[in-house]
């Protein structure tokens, strides 16, 4: 934030006045580093509008609020997978947990009632925004205008921040690769996304699982680097649009991709599968789900368990389908 601190008239030879602002910056503060940024926001009578941020390039977890005792329950996350990348990524969660919480008293002190002003943030040279509205409930600020392009890390960004449905189109996520659970639990969210450059993306696991109102357009979207979609719209029990022009032929985890997405029903026999290794779970529940998979390649898949149960599927599985 700026304001004008004089103004200079210069007159040229043709008598022309031209007017030259000096500018005083008015930012009260000026945190160098995480730690120094956190502090702050975690203090309610601090502006946000007041922050200057130019110099930050890790908001991970800013405004996630988690006790203690949660970070046990992520830790255990990694003892329910033998992939070593999903491991790092869990240890790392857990990591960032440890760094962030608080001890159980604590969390309605630290919780941000205000976020008026979040949306002038200079974040620019920010790389990481992992988990940073987690939790924050009631966040519902404007932060389209935010230069997110250097951004590479936007997992579970929005997880659980129940109030915010504000748009995000304009933002650059060309150098984003994780976007997993990135609006998982953000049960108001619905708002367009199908614009957004996802071409690096490598994980969109858990993203709209349990984004019971989101249900906007994706097909627009280039998938072809994700390979985990586990759970990606799990519980999303609004959306019902069109993914048949996805090409997901790099995608080897499926589980429970649409389980329990009670009105998704699209054609899906254009996907190519044939890299997929899980499919369990994958539409189960899906109580509207009624199309045609004969198509698909599923020679790679270990698990298929339950992939149709309590669904209309049942009834009239594809030609593949072996059972339980």
């Amino acid at each position: 934030m700026q304001k004008v601190l004089k103004t200079i008239s210069i007159v040229s030879l043709l008598g022309i006045s031209t007017f030259t602002h000096i500018y005083a910056n008015t930012f009260k503060y000026h945190p160098k580093n995480k730690q120094e940024l956190l502090k702050l926001v975690r203090d309610n009578n601090v502006y946000l509008g007041d922050i200057d941020t130019s110099r930050i390039t890790d908001m991970s977890g800013l405004f996630w609020v988690v006790s203690k005792d949660k970070c046990k329950a992520i830790a255990k996350w990694k003892e329910k997978t033998s992939d070593e990348r999903i491991r790092a990524k869990h240890e790392r969660n857990y990591q960032l947990c440890l760094e962030v919480s608080v001890q159980e008293a604590e969390l309605e002190e630290i919780r941000r009632k205000d976020f008026s002003g979040i949306e002038k943030w200079n974040v620019s040279n920010v790389t990481d925004m992992a988990w940073m509205f987690s939790g924050a409930v009631s966040f519902n600020q404007s932060l389209n205008s935010w230069n997110v392009s250097k951004v590479i890390s936007m997992d579970f960004m929005f997880a659980n921040a129940t109030s915010f449905s504000q748009p995000l189109d304009s933002w650059n996520v060309s150098k984003v690769t994780d976007m997993m659970g990135m609006f998982a639990g953000a049960e108001s969210f619905n708002q367009s996304l199908n614009s957004w450059n996802v071409g690096n993306v490598k994980d969109m696991s858990y993203m709209f699982a349990y984004t019971t109102s989101f249900n906007q357009p994706l097909n627009s979207w280039d998938v072809s680097n994700v390979t985990n979609m586990a759970e990606m719209f799990h519980e999303a029990t609004s959306f019902n649009q069109f993914l048949n022009s996805w090409n997901v032929g790099s995608v080897k985890d499926m589980r429970s991709m649409f389980s329990f997405a009670l009105s998704f029903n699209q054609n899906l026999d254009s996907w190519n599968v044939s890299n997929v290794t899980d499919m369990a779970y994958m539409f189960a529940g899906a109580m509207s789900f009624n199309q045609s998979l004969d198509s698909w390649n599923v020679s790679n898949v270990e698990d298929m368990s339950f992939i149709f149960n309590f669904s209309r599927m049942q009834k009239n599985p594809p030609k593949w389908y072996k059972g339980n």
